[in-house]
């Protein structure tokens, strides 16, 4: 993670220090904040001498939800007047609550995203693909037999992949400013042999500062 961090870090200071007349037609940096709603849905097939067999054939099933939100900052590169890439660094926080447990938990992502608006108005269309890469995660979760459990991914785990689409509009509402709102939807990618599916939808508003 430190290293991670590093990079991300040593990537806006050459941003920051380029040169003037580059970076006004280049280089933009904005601020994000996205609540966001998560499902999943997993499956398990349990042994045959587990012990544990509530459901017929040994499979077991679990399904939640939470509700939370993204924020982190941006930097963004422009190709041409329509089309840009963008990354940064982003902090999740979210919860979740059934009838036997409860949930918290938080993470640090960088999202890698190709953006293309469709004109230079004042109001465009703006449309976004790419992925989130979750890279460091703790969660806590407690229940009624067991008490609190904590759970703790970093370094050495498997990483997870959050592909995400994101289609709304960019406001320039001054010279250097702009506001961007996006209803998005995301799929995570689950680690290998573990039948789970996390669909999270969105809405990401960003404030951006182009230089």
């Amino acid at each position: 993670m430190r290293s991670i961090l590093m990079t991300f870090f040593i990537l806006m200071e050459i941003l920051l220090s380029c040169s003037t007349g580059f970076c006004q037609s280049k280089f933009s940096f904005s601020a994000t904040l996205a609540p966001f709603y998560a499902h999943n849905k997993t499956t398990v097939q349990l042994p045959v001498d587990s012990g544990f067999d509530p459901n017929p054939g040994g499979v077991w099933t679990s399904k939640s939800s939470s509700k939370g939100y993204w924020v982190g900052l941006n930097g963004r590169y422009s190709f041409s007047k329509k089309w840009s890439a963008s990354t940064g660094l982003w902090f999740s926080q979210s919860r979740s609550k059934n009838s036997n447990s409860s949930s918290r938990s938080h993470n640090f992502a960088i999202p890698v995203m190709v953006n293309f608006q469709t004109s230079e108005r004042k109001l465009s269309p703006y449309f976004s693909a790419g992925a989130l890469w979750n890279f460091a995660s703790t969660s806590r979760i407690t229940t009624k037999d067991f008490g609190t459990l904590i759970f703790k991914f970093g370094k050495g785990d498997i990483s997870r992949l959050l592909p995400t689409v994101g289609a709304g509009v960019i406001y320039h509402f001054a010279p250097h400013f702009s506001l961007i709102g996006q209803p998005t939807f995301g799929y995570a990618i689950p680690p290998s042999g573990i039948d789970s599916h996390t669909y999270q939808p969105g809405f990401n508003m960003q404030l951006m500062f182009k230089l």
